[in-house]
């Protein structure tokens, strides 16, 4: 079990909050709202109502062994940047914060945040490539540079090994694991001469320029 913070219980952080809480974590939840901790504190460990900005608050509750804070302070731009400054100087060891805008996303990667989420630039990318794309089935951005893609296997992949492949020597993108769906086997990092049968899933890692250079 992990233990997680969740700053700002919009519908972002509300819904990070509770399944994560779902899936069996320890969760504290946080917000200036009495209305959405009430909302929130039948699903989390703790729910507290506070001010992010308030450092004794954060000094009580969020400790430095916490695996993850995830900030989601809506607009309010000058309290996810100081609340990410704060907690990065007192060490936590993950820092999420969602940012509202490109400006805002690059502000907070400056303060030292760990991850910065955009969620509908994020899904607007995922949309666009499952829609521009014939066999891709999920879409995942990891950062600004590397996703990792879902596909199904082309047709002319059927019947050769990884190497025969040239997904790594000519495309530069990591085949992590192929799934058999017909014998609903996983297969984790596959060697080179692993062979692609029928009825196979792709779970594929690259940079965003290689994947739509391949265009899975």
């Amino acid at each position: 079990m992990k233990q997680f913070v969740v700053i700002g219980l919009g519908n972002f952080g509300f819904n990070v909050a509770k399944s994560l809480s779902i899936k069996g974590h320890q969760v504290l939840a946080i917000d200036i709202s009495e209305e959405r901790i009430d909302e929130i504190k039948e699903y989390v460990s703790e729910a507290i109502i506070a001010d992010a900005k308030n450092t004794k608050v954060l000094n009580e509750f969020i400790h430095e062994s916490v695996d993850s804070v995830i900030i989601s302070i809506g607009q309010n731009m000058e309290s996810s940047i100081l609340t990410t400054h704060y907690l990065k100087d007192r060490k936590i060891k993950r820092i999420i914060v969602k940012a509202i805008n490109e400006n805002h996303a690059k502000i907070l990667e400056l303060m030292g945040a760990d991850d910065v989420i955009l969620p509908e630039k994020d899904m607007a990318i995922s949309l666009a490539q499952k829609l521009s794309s014939n066999n891709m089935l999920e879409y995942l951005p990891l950062t600004s540079e590397f996703s990792i893609v879902e596909a199904a296997v082309p047709e002319n992949f059927i019947g050769k090994t990884l190497r025969e492949t040239k997904l790594r020597s000519k495309y530069n993108l990591l085949v992590i694991a192929v799934k058999d769906i017909m014998k609903d086997k996983f297969h984790l990092m596959p060697n080179a001469d692993f062979k692609i049968v029928p009825d196979c899933l792709m779970i594929i890692m690259g940079k965003r320029n290689d994947i739509e250079k391949f265009n899975i």
